[in-house]
């Protein structure tokens, strides 16, 4: 099969598909990637690449439970997944994390980086990232399935980097430092596209774009629209033209949100937080133009019975999929913290939908 045949691939393309398509967007189940890889050391006979299971040692900064392709093949096959995707790196402030009292990982306030220290900085090797990616290019074509590469976006960058507040208080003492900032942020996004997604042909690019919180964007939509409107505009249009889907993700409510990405013609958008949306209102205002990806809770998922998640996924799912442009997710990364047979009770279900 052709990466273009795929269930994904069509979904995002606004094409009917023969059963729901899936796609993790960010999938942190170390442990159960693991289990899951120890225990099918024997898979389907189409695939020429794969070898029997090893055991998975480590997982990389963004998520993939196993820096192999092979067993990122194995474990896809597994999921029902039908990609495979690798991080490129783009211009980056530079964000740090710190731990809660129960135990979560959170973003931690930085501050304010010299324009001239940003710009002395190294542009970031890109060649580890398209060693990989040509790899996972040719693994793909094998195995029929699509590459996608993810990339910063400036809103998201910046902001994980300075802190909301730092990033408010600058908007109105010195806008000129968040235009620069961001355009930076920007460029690095460009050259990546540039110099290793348009020679390799990659079929998706998903922006990470963090955005909004349960009660909307995190600043005014006019003045979200001025800062990433027109410099995103610029960084999407060789996609366009080449004819790569582009895609984005969001955590909160997206009502004003998705007018913008579906003005800068994204094919999908990855997130629909149940606790912030209604995925049946978004999909009837949204749904035509936009594939929508994700609303499956990932605290619902740690909390719930095997029972309950098996119905709540059959009800995502009446909904998501009624008249297509519809990708099942949960709406963010789930964790090991989820109880192995609540996911795969969901996975279960996706699998044998329809």
């Amino acid at each position: 099969m052709n990466a273009s045949d795929t269930k994904l691939m069509k979904a995002l393309r606004g094409q009917p598909t023969d059963g729901v398509p899936f796609w993790e967007v960010w999938f942190g189940m170390t442990a159960l990637a693991e289990r899951l890889l120890n225990e099918n050391s024997v898979l389907s006979p189409q695939s020429s690449v794969l070898r029997p299971a090893e055991r998975v040692k480590d997982h990389d900064e963004f998520g993939r439970p196993t820096k192999s392709i092979e067993g990122a093949v194995r474990l896809a096959r597994i999921m029902g997944w039908e990609h495979l995707s690798i991080w490129t790196p783009g211009h980056s402030p530079g964000a740090k994390t710190g731990t809660t009292s129960d135990g979560a990982s959170r973003y931690v306030q930085g501050g304010k980086v010299p324009l001239e220290e940003l710009y002395a900085r190294p542009d970031p090797d890109l060649t580890e990232a398209a060693e990989y990616l040509e790899q996972a290019k040719t693994v793909a074509r094998e195995e029929g399935m699509a590459t996608i590469a993810y990339v910063p976006w400036c809103f998201h960058a910046a902001n994980t980097a300075l802190g909301l507040e730092n990033l408010a208080y600058l908007l109105y003492d010195d806008p000129q430092y968040i235009d620069a900032l961001f355009e930076w942020i920007e460029e690095g996004t460009r050259r990546a596209i540039r110099e290793v997604i348009l020679p390799l042909g990659v079929d998706i690019v998903l922006f990470d774009g963090d955005c909004a919180y349960k009660n909307g964007l995190m600043v005014n939509p006019d003045l979200f629209r001025r800062l990433v409107f027109d410099r995103t505009a610029k960084t999407v249009a060789p996609l366009k033209d080449a004819g790569i889907l582009y895609t984005f993700h969001s955590d909160g409510k997206v009502d004003d949100l998705l007018p913008v990405l579906i003005e800068l013609g994204f094919s999908g958008f990855h997130g629909v937080e149940s606790a912030a949306n209604d995925l049946e209102d978004i999909k009837q205002r949204f749904g035509r133009e936009i594939t929508l990806i994700g609303n499956m809770d990932i605290v619902f998922l740690t909390h719930a019975s095997v029972e309950q998640v098996r119905t709540e996924t059959e009800k995502m799912l009446a909904t998501g999929m009624r008249a297509g442009r519809y990708i099942a997710a949960c709406n963010t990364s789930p964790l090991d913290y989820i109880p192995f047979e609540n996911y795969m009770a969901m996975v279960d279900v996706i699998k044998s939908y329809g």
